[in-house]
């Protein structure tokens, strides 16, 4: 896009391999069509993950969504550094309840700066549901609801359409 980072936005989730990775080419295609001036990545806030590429799911909604060839999207999940946030103009994390503790975990008070400094903004996006194993559903400890993926991916695409209208009417 050509603006040198001055507005970098980073869309953080768990694995940078499906939320935060469908908001960063949405966001992408979006902020190019409205002559946006602010590029979109994504990161994850783990640092290992064992998903490659671009999640089926997010390929499947880019699809729906006339892109051609979604899969050239795809790329290693990246980690979220203290690099960053120090660069980045704004942060959108996709789901707070799940991501704010692993952002103040990973990060100590910076997540609670950002927010004053109103550089960090929350969306609420659940993951696609994962078969939980039995130690899982005898706890009753789950990261989040169930979300089909269909909905997940609308959720996501509203939320990326609503920030690119916040940020039009910001200029």
């Amino acid at each position: 896009m050509g603006n040198d980072g001055e507005n970098r936005l980073i869309f953080v989730c768990t694995g940078n391999y499906y939320r935060s990775r469908l908001a960063e080419i949405l966001f992408n295609d979006y902020a190019l069509q409205r002559g946006l001036d602010w590029e979109g990545d994504s990161k994850g806030l783990v640092d290992q993950t064992r998903f490659n590429g671009l999640s089926p799911n997010a390929i499947e909604y880019l699809k729906k969504k006339g892109f051609d060839d979604p899969e050239r999207f795809a790329r290693p999940p990246e980690a979220l550094r203290v690099e960053d946030l120090e660069n980045a103009k704004l942060l959108v994390i996709m789901n707070r309840s799940e991501h704010e503790p692993m952002m103040k975990q990973k990060f100590g008070q910076i997540p609670t700066i950002l927010t004053k400094q109103n550089r960090l903004r929350y969306f609420n996006v659940y993951d696609v549901p994962v078969k939980r194993s039995l130690m899982t559903r005898v706890s009753g400890k789950n990261i989040g609801t169930d979300q089909p993926a269909e909905s997940s991916g609308e959720h996501i695409d509203f939320a990326v359409q609503s920030l690119v209208w916040d940020l039009l009417e910001s200029r």
